[in-house]
């Protein structure tokens, strides 16, 4: 294991603006003076696993490793072309049927050849004042028994 440089991370957390970067640095620092993780995760009020993971990564990457993490995609959010569901509004209101999100995410498939997630299909239609069908559990699939006792229960309420 390699050795931890406390007084250059010292330093560097006077330089940070990031509150979060600065609870992971002080955590480092205090790996280095010998702290055990569980005392830290305590003083620092955060879990021992975070604590783990800031320490893995400031061994594989240094002081970048401890900088924030912006998340999301790497690639960045894809730009989808409005026409794809301006059309699938325009087949929506020409058929009069429901239409589930599945049947939306297939109909876009077929007709444009692109793979739409489908969180994106929902947020799409349901920003145009749409709504969809969406499927529910069927009762014949459930316990009779407990189906009547159910309504047994609740008549004797009343």
């Amino acid at each position: 294991m390699n050795t931890i440089n406390v007084p250059a991370l010292k330093d560097h957390l006077q330089l940070t603006k990031s509150a979060s970067e600065k609870v992971r640095v002080r955590a480092i620092i205090k790996i280095g003076q010998g702290k055990q993780i569980q005392n830290i995760a305590s003083e620092l009020m955060v879990s021992r696993r975070s604590i783990s993971t800031w320490s893995n990564r400031f061994y594989q990457q240094g002081v970048a490793g401890l900088k924030d993490n912006k998340g999301g995609r790497k690639e960045g959010n894809p730009k989808w072309n409005t026409e794809i569901f301006d059309s699938l509004l325009k087949e929506i209101d020409k058929q009069k049927q429901y239409w589930s999100i599945p049947l939306m995410m297939q109909w876009i498939k077929e007709k444009y050849k692109q793979d739409i997630p489908e969180q994106t299909v929902w947020y799409h239609i349901d920003k145009q004042g749409y709504s969809y069908k969406s499927s529910r559990p069927h009762p014949y699939l459930g316990n009779k028994e407990k189906q009547e006792a159910f309504k047994k229960r609740a008549w004797e309420k009343n």
